[in-house]
């Protein structure tokens, strides 16, 4: 049914960005330009808003609701789907696609107290509390410096732990739904990183929770979390509903190494972003000079205040990542190469 989902949308006037088991779209049955407002899966039809956020609806609504004053013409698509107008009705979102789970707040309180692990990477205890990280002393967690993940409703969404052992199990373990997470944005306080974002314009891209910190430490507060090395449409989505002057793609850069993965995720995530934004919005901004990730930075005492702050030649950059894919064609799509020869053009 995808195949026709996507032939009737696309007639409608619906640009569709492939992200795996959805679309995103501009809301054209409002005349809205936001590129990544909609989202609409390929399965089931089923489509938001995330712009009006009025929950979740069947795909025929958006037939109607796009051809407002047409109904012959709605009439027509919905038979070739098999479909009765007269079943417009707003489907349960529980029956249509699984619901992202929720945890009560009393979980944090099976969380030590225990500070030792970032305060030997010099992150201040008021910034560790901020991100209300604590340690686990069981279950799947057990012996991670454990974070609570915030939705915009200040639920609880899922946790992010970080082990404290030199075991050989994985540094990172994420319990929840990742791609939808927008972290640290809703983390609930008077003033928190979602206002923080919006009041200054501008935010950093960086690939762990670490990162973050060490910037948060050092009072650079509008920070967000991609959790590995690619920007989700989540994330996306929340970039685009805000007015921003700079979006910094901080990420690594594993300069020491034969294949830098941290700098050629920086490049793919600044093509992939170029999608959405103005180019003289976006910006690769990486670590100091002489350390892969900014965390190793702070906690080697460098100033990553005035590593904000420092001005980059836009239109150097440009002509840099221009070459630098041109150069490393096999790590990159085809998608990519074309955005990136457009660059310079």
């Amino acid at each position: 049914m995808s195949d026709m989902y996507k032939e009737i949308l696309q007639e409608l006037g619906y640009n569709l960005v492939d992200c795996g088991d959805h679309w995103r779209s501009s809301a054209v049955y409002r005349g809205g330009d936001n590129q990544t407002a909609l989202q609409i899966y390929k399965n089931t039809g089923v489509w938001t808003d995330y712009i009006k956020s009025d929950g979740y609806r069947p795909l025929k609504h958006l037939i109607q609701l796009t051809l407002k004053g047409q109904p012959d013409r709605v009439k027509n698509i919905l038979k070739s789907l098999d479909e009765k107008p007269d079943t417009l009705t707003e489907y349960k979102t529980k029956s249509l696609i699984q619901m992202e789970k929720t945890y009560d707040n009393s979980i944090l309180d099976k969380l030590f107290p225990n500070y030792n692990f970032y305060n030997n990477r010099k992150i201040s205890e008021q910034t560790q509390n901020f991100f209300k990280v604590g340690l686990a002393g069981s279950g799947n967690m057990y012996r991670r410096m454990v974070f609570p993940i915030y939705n915009e409703h200040s639920q609880i969404v899922g946790f992010s732990g970080r082990r404290v052992d030199d075991n050989d199990y994985a540094k990172w373990k994420h319990i929840g739904k990742k791609n939808n997470w927008v972290y640290p944005a809703y983390i609930p306080s008077d003033n928190n990183i979602d206002s923080i974002i919006t009041d200054k314009k501008e935010v950093f891209l960086v690939e762990s929770i670490g990162d973050a910190m060490a910037l948060y430490d050092q009072g650079i507060k509008n920070v967000l979390v991609i959790f590995g090395l690619s920007v989700s449409a989540s994330i996306i989505t929340y970039l685009t509903g805000k007015s921003l002057d700079n979006i910094y793609i901080a990420g690594n850069n594993d300069f020491n190494s034969q294949d830098n993965r941290g700098l050629k995720a920086s490049i793919k995530n600044y093509l992939k972003l170029s999608s959405y934004f103005d180019l003289e919005t976006i910006c690769v901004k990486n670590p100091p000079t002489g350390y892969n990730d900014l965390g190793d930075a702070h906690e080697s005492g460098e100033d990553l205040k005035s590593w904000s702050v420092q001005n980059l030649d836009r239109t150097k950059q440009k002509k840099f990542i221009s070459e630098f894919v041109s150069k490393n064609k096999d790590g990159f799509s085809k998608a990519f190469l074309k955005k990136a020869k457009q660059l310079n053009e």
